[in-house]
């Protein structure tokens, strides 16, 4: 069930401009050395200063696309999908070039780590464009018992993903078919909604249709579902498209939801949202 879950709930190679990118590793986890070959650098909003931007450095064990990263109006989530179940380690590097924490993902387990003195930055740059450094772990002993980062990185960093042109004020087309995705979900119509989906989703979810517990999680789900929906804008570039929304969740917070459609067989489907949640 947490396939269904993964499903619905994330809202509910190199680019040219990374000519110059080298990054690896090594994680120590519990004594077993896992050794992370790939990276990728990019800026992002600060997840505790909406004004501040952060330079985030993932180090991963399986390989980054960064040619499909390159446009995606969702980096954070673009990433995530890509990494799913890899061994990861995202540095968060403030803009004055001190850590804000480390976060580790090793499966479908995660955990962050943050405080001074435990380790070693070395940062010979960290601006818009690249990033250069390393970071290291200061106690030998973490490395048999506890979490110990052996890290380097030189990366440049992509620029703004071109999304498109706007959309109309409605958000078009493909604001049409976002609604007749949220009608289908508050409905509870699977039929509806598995054509209102891309194939790849609409397949995951009928896979699962007739699973005991499919209800009760499907329940969950139509419970995340937006709420009052807004249409704030939108781009969209051949096939692809970018809405953002506001509305609310069950529970009368502000929820701003950032929606990728996706154009198939010359009907646009609901591809991915990921929501951020404003607590009253």
């Amino acid at each position: 069930m947490n396939t269904i879950l993964r499903l619905l709930s994330s809202g509910l190679a190199f680019a040219s401009g990374l000519a110059l990118a080298d990054g690896s590793g090594t994680l120590y986890n519990d004594g077993k050395a896992i050794a992370l070959k790939h990276a990728y650098a990019y800026r992002m909003p600060d997840p505790f200063d909406k004004d501040k931007q952060i330079t985030r450095v993932v180090f991963a064990d399986k390989p980054i696309d960064a040619a499909a990263l390159a446009d995606a109006s969702d980096r954070d989530g673009a990433i995530d999908d890509q990494l799913r179940e890899a061994t990861r380690v995202d540095l968060n590097l403030e803009g004055d070039g001190s850590v804000q924490n480390v976060n580790t993902h090793i499966g479908y387990s995660s955990g962050s780590q943050s405080g001074s003195g435990w380790y070693t930055l070395s940062l010979k740059r960290n601006d818009d464009k690249r990033v250069e450094g390393s970071f290291r772990s200061n106690d030998e002993a973490d490395k048999k018992s506890g979490k110990y980062y052996d890290l380097a990185f030189a990366l440049d960093l992509p620029g703004a993903p071109d999304l498109g042109a706007a959309l109309p004020a409605n958000g078009g087309e493909q604001g049409k078919a976002y609604l007749a995705y949220l009608a289908a979900l508050k409905k509870g119509d699977i039929d509806a909604l598995a054509k209102s989906m891309t194939k790849a989703r609409a397949d995951e979810l009928l896979a699962h249709r007739n699973d005991k517990d499919f209800k009760m999680m499907f329940g969950f789900i139509q419970g995340q579902a937006l709420r009052e929906p807004k249409y704030v804008k939108g781009n969209g570039k051949g096939d692809h498209a970018s809405l953002e929304y506001t509305g609310k969740d069950a529970d009368g917070n502000a929820v701003t939801s950032t929606v990728s459609m996706l154009r198939e067989g010359g009907a646009w489907k609901m591809e991915k949202e990921a929501s951020k949640t404003t607590l009253k």
